[in-house]
């Protein structure tokens, strides 16, 4: 017997996860975050790793303008409130990467804005150690491509 269709009725071609705020986020929001953030992040890892000299100047530069760290700020916090918004999601699966990644991004976005002289201090520190934009770039590239294989893999 057909019954008809509701309101509180899901696709079933969609995969719904009950957040804590009662919002639903389906697996395709997940692709959707992992497919934009995944090769931004791969690209800034070979870039890191490919000229960590070049790098090492961006970095130079950028720590000598509160301005740059105070924009940044900005847009990082955006970013991370943008995806805080469209995937707080809290699972045992890869998705938890995403709500990391956004409360990561909301955090250093604040504290940028918040202490942009203490930014500089530690990023002075960071960026003087050799083997920083090496160990960076890997991460940045293992988190991407795990974000890119998950967001493109059906």
């Amino acid at each position: 017997m057909n019954r008809p269709f509701t309101a509180t009725d899901r696709p079933a071609s969609r995969s719904f996860e009950q957040t804590g705020a009662g919002q639903r986020v389906s697996l395709q929001t997940s692709q959707f975050i992992a497919r934009l953030v995944g090769p931004v992040l791969c690209a800034i890892g070979i870039g890191m790793l490919a000229d960590e000299e070049t790098y090492r100047a961006l970095a130079g530069q950028f720590l000598s303008g509160y301005g740059f760290i105070y924009f940044s700020g900005i847009l990082i916090l955006l970013a991370g409130i943008s995806i805080l918004n469209a995937h707080h999601l809290w699972t045992r699966d890869w998705r938890v990467c995403i709500t990391l990644l956004g409360w990561l991004f909301a955090c250093v976005g604040t504290f940028r804005l918040i202490a942009p002289r203490f930014v500089v201090h530690v990023g002075g520190s960071l960026f003087l150690n050799g083997g920083f934009f090496y160990a960076a770039g890997l991460i940045f590239l293992a988190l991407g491509a795990f974000l890119v294989f998950k967001g493109y893999a059906t």
